[in-house]
Parts: structure tokens; C-alpha cells; sequence
């Protein structure tokens, strides 16, 4: 570090982190955390108990896994319609973060992914003057997905007479402002950007469009990962083998890439894809059938997979299937395949468009279409160099312009700026 940057403390927020994360943005916090330990920042890490074993993570310093997420589903969860309810687990997350801001006294927060966790623990922050700074490349700031915080409902958009009523007599009283004041809420274009940065610019235009307007003027830095663990595909041998790795829900699209192996196989044409799923038992179960049912047992196989993990198959397969439906900032499993030399079939949405030529770099398909991907896998297994000039073409830029290290070269001036 040079000129006016200096060490930092610094404390990141997420919702979820590994081993016990289950994205490839939670391993990418993972390698953040540990290249700006290298640069020489004080680091701690607050975290969800998301998955937490009674025993906790063995050999794991400076991540405490004190907060606790609000479910997926409210259909069986008091949160957002008992205010008793919805309080005590609010009151958990803010005692969580207030002792580790004591504790720590950090120059920054760094905050990460806050999908199902407690937004109130922001505001609180912002209100408090603490710097901070958002890494955004999810859509948790999206109204659709921000405002279903159960605090955020409990106050603005719980319809229940009781409640009403209920919210009536707590100002009357007092102690909505004693509990506004400790967990304070507001909607997502109230909170203070300034400083932050987006992942892609599919992302910033996104959150623009929905109102964010200070997003619009935030730079774009696309994500990193750490090519010191990867291992580079060598051989490009034709075995007619895919993978594809993701979460088994309709917006990843395993049941796309499983179709297109359909259809390659009424065109006389066969191929064998591993789905490296993470998902609910149940999930894997009805993945499984419906395999079955399509009559594929024998070319598609289920594959588990721990985060994390994932770099160490690249080499075993042709090329990776990237299927999502809809946009996302940007795939960390497509960049970390890319930088292992494996090809990639990418869908054209989100932010992997922006720095993806198709035929180039890798082939692109119209996302949602098993149609369309069918068509790219058969011309990639009809290609002589079975997609080694793919992988060769952008091997060299990215290794330069995507190395986790070289992320934080750009990352921590926004971090360690006044303090």
C-alpha cells in the first residue's frame, strides 16, 4: 500500500460465509478476507449461524456466527406479523452487532450480502455516522427482495387490524421510538452508497432503474478469485462430457441443460452431464425423478458438491454448462472455470456479457432456450480443438485483470480512504 492508504480495521457483514456458505460470492468474501489479511488490515468477520454445527468451525479466528437469518418462507414464521416475535429476532442481530462494533471498534464496515438478515442493522449503522462500504453483486437492495424484511413488514406493511392498532398504542406511549431507535427502518434508497461499488454494470442499471439512483454513479468492479488454488486444463480430449454447478431452483436452469441433453439424444447424438447441485433433499430428490422420467438416468448424473470445492473437477469435463434464466451480476463459477481453461457455454444475460465474445472466449446461447443450448453443444463436441482456443483466448487477461489480488488493489482505496 502506498501514498495516503494505511492499515485498517475492518468488519464485514454477511449473510452467510464458508465452509458453511452456499454461493460462489461467499467463497469469493472468503478469499477477500483473506488477500486484505495479507495487505496487512485487521479483519473480523459477523456472520449468520446459518448451518452452524454444535461444535461451531474448527480452527476458524475472527468469524463469529452470531446472527440468525429470517426463513426463505413465512408461511410458518411468526416474524413480520408478531411484533414479539419479529422484535426478539431483531433484538439478537443488533445486540450481535453492537458488542462486535465495541469489541472491534472497526474503521470500515464492509458489507457484503445482507439477503435475510436484519436491513435494521444498516440504518442503525448509517445512523450512527459509521463508514461503510457496500460490495454489490446481488439484488438484495431490489424492493422486492429488501422490503420483505420481517422489521421492515412488521411496520410498513403488515394490514392486520391488530397490529394497526397495536403500532397505534406503541407510539402513543413511547416505545415505538425506543424501538425504532434502536433497530431503525427505511427503504433501500435511503441508505448512504457513497463510497461502494457494483459488480457489473448490468447490475447498477438494474438498481437504477429501480430507483437507486446513487448507484448510478458508483464504479463498476467485476469480481475477483484466487488463481493460486486453480488447476489449468491441460488436455482437451473429446469425451462428450459437461458439467453444470449451481442450486437446484428454476433461475439456475439444471432442467435446461438436462433437456438439451434430450434433445442432443434425439438427434442421435449422446452426451453425459454431471449436475453438481446444491439443494434440499427434497430438491434432489425430484431433480432425480425427473431425470428418470426423461428417460436420461444413464447419461445425467447427480453430483454433490461442498462450496468451495468445485475448481478441483474442472479438468475432468469438456466444458461448463452455465444455464441461468434471468441476470445476475455476475457468475463466479463461470470466471473460476474460465481461469481453469475449461470452455464455457454461457447463457447471454447479466453481467457475464460484458466481458464474454461469443466464439471468442466462449460460446453464448439465448438464456432460457434448451433448444439453443443443444445447438452450441453439439457444435463445440464437432470442434476440432475440442475448445482449447476458447479457453486460450482469455486466459491471459484474466489471469492479469481478474486475480483476487488485483481486486483489492482496487477495492482497498474505498476501504482505507479517510480513515
Amino acid at each position: 500500500m502506498t501514498g495516503s492508504l494505511r492499515f485498517v480495521r475492518i468488519l464485514v457483514l454477511t449473510s452467510v460465509y464458508p465452509p458453511l456458505g452456499y454461493s460462489g460470492h461467499d467463497e469469493r468474501c472468503r478469499q477477500t478476507v483473506g488477500a486484505l489479511v495479507r495487505q496487512g488490515h485487521q479483519m473480523q468477520v459477523l456472520t449468520s449461524n446459518y448451518r452452524l454445527p454444535p461444535m461451531g468451525v474448527p480452527g476458524e479466528k475472527g468469524v463469529f456466527r452470531e446472527f440468525r437469518l429470517y426463513p426463505n418462507a413465512f408461511e410458518d414464521s411468526k416474524l413480520g406479523t408478531s411484533y414479539a416475535a419479529t422484535y426478539a429476532h431483531e433484538r439478537v442481530n443488533a445486540e450481535a452487532l453492537g458488542y462486535r462494533m465495541s469489541r472491534f471498534e472497526p474503521d470500515v464496515v464492509y458489507v457484503w450480502n445482507m439477503r435475510e438478515l436484519s436491513k435494521s442493522l444498516l440504518f442503525r449503522l448509517q445512523k450512527k455516522g459509521v463508514r461503510i462500504v457496500y460490495d454489490l453483486h446481488m439484488d438484495w437492495l431490489l424492493p422486492e427482495s429488501f422490503n420483505r424484511d420481517p422489521w421492515y413488514r412488521w411496520w410498513r406493511a403488515n394490514p392486520s387490524s391488530r397490529s394497526k392498532l397495536y403500532r397505534g398504542f406503541m407510539h402513543c406511549i413511547g416505545k415505538a421510538r425506543r424501538a425504532l431507535g434502536m433497530m431503525p427502518i427505511g427503504e433501500a434508497h435511503e441508505l448512504n452508497l457513497e463510497g461502494s461499488y457494483v459488480a457489473s454494470c448490468w447490475l447498477r442499471d438494474q438498481l437504477t432503474d429501480a430507483g437507486m439512483t446513487q448507484v448510478e454513479s458508483l464504479p463498476v468492479i467485476y469480481p475477483g478469485t484466487d488463481v493460486r488454488i486453480l488447476k489449468p486444463k491441460e488436455r482437451y480430449v473429446r469425451r462428450r462430457r459437461f458439467m453444470w454447478a449451481g442450486r437446484l431452483t428454476e433461475a439456475k436452469g439444471a432442467d435446461i441443460a438436462v433437456a438439451a441433453v434430450g434433445l442432443l439424444k434425439q438427434r442421435g447424438v449422446y452426451v453425459s452431464l454431471d449436475l453438481f447441485a446444491l439443494g434440499e433433499p427434497s430438491e434432489r430428490k425430484a431433480k432425480r425423478k425427473r431425470i428418470e422420467t426423461a428417460g436420461l438416468i444413464d447419461q445425467v448424473t447427480m453430483r454433490g458438491i461442498r462450496p468451495g470445492e468445485l475448481f478441483e473437477h474442472y479438468e475432468f469435463y469438456d466444458a461448463l454448462l452455465y444455464t441461468s434464466r434471468y441476470g445476475e451480476a455476475f457468475s463466479m463459477t463461470v470466471l473460476e472455470a474460465m481461469l481453469s481453461k475449461l470452455p464455457c457455454l454461457v447463457a447471454n444475460v447479466g453481467g457475464n456479457s460484458e466481458i464474454l465474445e461469443h466464439a471468442h472466449d466462449a460460446l453464448m446461447f439465448e438464456a432460457g432456450s434448451a433448444q439453443a443450448l443443444a445447438d452450441r453443444m453439439l457444435e463445440f463436441v464437432n470442434r476440432q480443438d475440442m475448445g482449447a482456443e476458447l479457453a486460450e483466448n482469455s486466459i491471459e487477461r484474466l489471469q492479469a485483470e481478474r486475480s483476487i489480488d488485483t481486486f483489492c488493489e482496487k477495492i482497498t482505496p474505498l476501504l482505507s480512504e479517510h480513515s
